[in-house]
């Protein structure tokens, strides 16, 4: 999801954040690659049904029948990048980029062809713990279209050719990189060190440096039955475990990744212009978890930019860096299996970088909000969670990403009604925890005014 923050006429930044209710279960950032096409179907009304299941080869199967007249199916895996070797590091950008390519049964023009007749489309997309692939289909043509994602899940073959002409679209991703992404994953970066520090991105100089019998391990050992979601938006429990079963998984791997420590720290990449970009964060709480609900709220309550277009920001946040020219800025709440992050992104004129970037550390190491910035927090929180609720394929991701975090799954209006529940109390000991750790930082852009780390 992209937010717009506008503090000044002048100056917008586009900052990724979380998705919705995974805000406070899934990473900051993601690269999605769509091929496809989509049409209008007529829908069917029906009370919405959740169910889950874990089959016998220990995929996880979730459905929501909503009587949507667009199914939307995800496959999930645990195959993002903190599960890549040192040697192989930017294998998981190149596997989901390599999404729609030729496989066993067919090529990648046939593929696209046949989406475009039955009007479905296929998004991949990954971050630090998952690879996500999403289909979205009209009721009358899920078979047809459920048999070209299968294909594109479990045969891909790889070829060589393909991978050498795939490489320009590689250096794309890379070279529209925005520099706030680019300070998000410096940060993990910083804080994680290996894991869930892995880029999300492959360096420039390991582009065509990754060969397809990697490519082919990796995704035979991490592509895996037991690794697997499957999470079916608009249709019923019994076609989401008929999908599950038909992908014919192997056992594969059950390696969990290395065990994530937070170590802070920074990074810094200088890359000129008028602008600093600074991501700032202490430790967070794992996925799943009550601490985590209460920093997301805590994230919204700093502030996310003004209200209306062009309105003023009277956020903590804003209030906190106060009048030291046009800025952007927005905080923050990323949970993992393991661990997770709680901080600030900040887009600031580089003459104006030390002042502000000092009071957003001095925020983070000594937050206070009063109630009724948790209040608007959650108000904030709540509004985002219900709205994924029309967002089936951002619905779908969520369950396939809950499913595999915790073994379950919640509704938009489940969580909402966590979210109400959340006390400013529960708000204020979760800050004073995090409080307390070392600061991590990411820099990306005119980094001549920006202090270290140790000058926070």
């Amino acid at each position: 999801m992209v937010l717009l923050i506008a503090v000044q006429p002048k100056i917008r930044f586009f900052l990724e954040m979380a998705s919705k209710s995974k805000t406070f279960v899934t990473p900051l950032i993601r690269h999605v690659t769509t091929r496809g096409y989509a049409q209008a179907a007529p829908g069917v009304k029906r009370e919405p049904k959740v169910s889950c299941a874990v089959l016998p080869n220990k995929t996880f199967v979730a459905a929501l029948d909503n009587g949507s007249p667009v199914t939307r199916v995800t496959v999930a895996f645990k195959a993002g990048t903190r599960y890549e070797p040192q040697t192989e590091l930017g294998i998981a950008h190149v596997l989901r980029s390599a999404a729609g390519l030729s496989t066993r049964n067919a090529n990648s023009f046939i593929m696209a062809r046949k989406l475009a007749q039955i009007g479905a489309s296929v998004t991949a997309s990954g971050d630090r713990e998952f690879v996500y692939y999403t289909l979205e289909t009209t009721q009358d043509n899920v078979d047809e279209a459920v048999e070209i994602l299968t294909n594109m899940v479990c045969c891909q073959e790889f070829r060589p050719w393909e991978l050498s002409d795939n490489n320009a679209r590689l250096k794309f991703d890379i070279a529209a990189l925005p520099p706030q992404i680019r300070a998000v994953d410096l940060l993990h970066k910083a804080a994680y060190r290996r894991g869930l520090g892995n880029s999300l991105f492959i360096s420039p100089k390991r582009i065509g440096k990754i060969s397809s019998e990697s490519l082919q391990h990796y995704s035979c050992n991490l592509l895996a039955a037991p690794r697997c979601a499957v999470a079916v938006v608009g249709d019923s429990q019994e076609r989401a475990n008929m999908i599950a079963q038909n992908l014919n998984l192997t056992a594969g791997d059950t390696q969990t990744g290395e065990a994530s420590k937070f170590h802070g720290g920074e990074l810094r990449k200088e890359m000129g212009g008028d602008l600093a970009h600074v991501a700032l964060a202490v430790p967070g709480a794992p996925a799943g978890s009550t601490q985590a609900l209460a920093l997301a709220v805590a994230a919204k309550a700093l502030g996310n930019g003004p209200v209306t277009k062009w309105g003023t920001d009277n956020s903590p946040l804003a209030k906190a860096i106060g009048n030291v020219g046009p800025f952007a800025a927005a905080g923050f709440s990323v949970s993992y299996s393991d661990s997770g992050l709680f901080g600030v992104v900040l887009s600031v004129p580089k003459d104006e970088a030390s002042a502000a970037v000092k009071a957003v550390g001095g925020l983070l190491k000594k937050p206070t909000l009063n109630d009724a910035a948790i209040k608007a927090g959650k108000n904030q929180l709540k509004l985002e969670i219900l709205n994924e609720a029309d967002a089936g394929t951002s619905l779908a991701e969520c369950l396939a990403a809950q499913g595999l975090y915790t073994g379950s799954i919640k509704t938009p209006a489940d969580l909402a009604k966590e979210v109400d529940a959340v006390s400013p109390s529960d708000v204020s000991k979760v800050l004073s925890a995090a409080a307390g750790n070392k600061v991590a930082m990411g820099a990306a852009g005119n980094l001549a005014f920006v202090p270290y780390v140790d000058e926070l």
